[in-house]
């Protein structure tokens, strides 16, 4: 018994490691973290696609012209009274003062300083007035001028500065003119604190159309305002070139 004993222990040990090599679970390996896509510095751009390259900016001119709309529109409206002496213009004046009032509302709305400003931006008064390449500056809020100023309108320090100033639009109508507009212009050029020239001059438009009543479409003689406004100062642009040639 014994050796019987002795021989199934033995090959109880002979079985038993390729039983457990059998059944014991695999070993987990670590799967490694996928890395960032990369992408080669040489890599062609993709066909059909510019290439982004940086530009450096242009300087800007060293001349500046500054703009002023003007902040006050004034109306008169006169009837047949006007012509009949003091005691007539002044009952005239009583009569249409209510019209006044209305005119120089609708005018003051459109073609107030902003407005100035947009026509005056488009027309480009740089090349309008025949300066050299400017830095265009436009104080869109307008000045109301009372009296001459003889320094400058702003705080620039420029060497090559210029003004271009509307100083004044008035309304006009009468019992024998129709609807009229008229622009006061002023531009001043400086060479330094020097004044190196000084033209003003002032034009009159036609109105195509009357100002509208309260309740009437305003735009045929807003657009009619905005034509009038244009063509001063286009007519004073031309005739301050002209005024440089002599």
């Amino acid at each position: 018994m014994p050796v019987v004993r002795y021989a199934v222990l033995m090959m109880a040990m002979l079985i038993a490691p390729e039983v457990m090599a059998q059944t014991a679970p695999a070993a987990i390996t670590p799967t490694p973290a996928p890395s960032a896509p990369t992408q080669d510095a040489a890599t062609p751009t993709p066909p059909g696609v510019a290439p982004v390259t940086a530009t450096a900016a242009e300087p800007l001119p060293a001349c500046e012209l500054h703009i002023w709309p003007a902040s006050v529109v004034a109306a008169t409206t006169q009837g047949a009274g006007a012509g009949f002496g003091l005691i007539g213009a002044l009952i005239d004046a009583s009569a249409h003062a209510d019209q006044n009032k209305r005119d120089t509302a609708f005018i003051t709305g459109a073609l107030d300083a902003h407005a100035q400003a947009r026509v005056l931006r488009e027309m480009d008064l740089p090349s309008q007035l025949h300066l050299p390449p400017s830095q265009v500056i436009v104080h869109d809020d307008g000045i109301d001028l009372k009296a001459d100023h003889p320094g400058r309108l702003s705080a620039s320090t420029a060497v090559c500065y210029t003004e271009f100033v509307v100083r004044g639009l008035r309304y006009f109508k009468n019992a024998v003119y129709k609807g009229q507009m008229r622009t006061f212009l002023e531009v001043r050029g400086f060479d330094g604190p020097k004044v190196t020239f000084d033209f003003r001059d002032s034009k009159h438009e036609d109105l195509e159309v009357k100002l509208p009543k309260e309740g009437e479409d305003t735009g045929p003689a807003t657009d009619a305002l905005l034509k009038a406004f244009r063509a001063d100062v286009a007519f004073f642009g031309d005739k301050f070139v002209k005024s440089k040639k002599h």
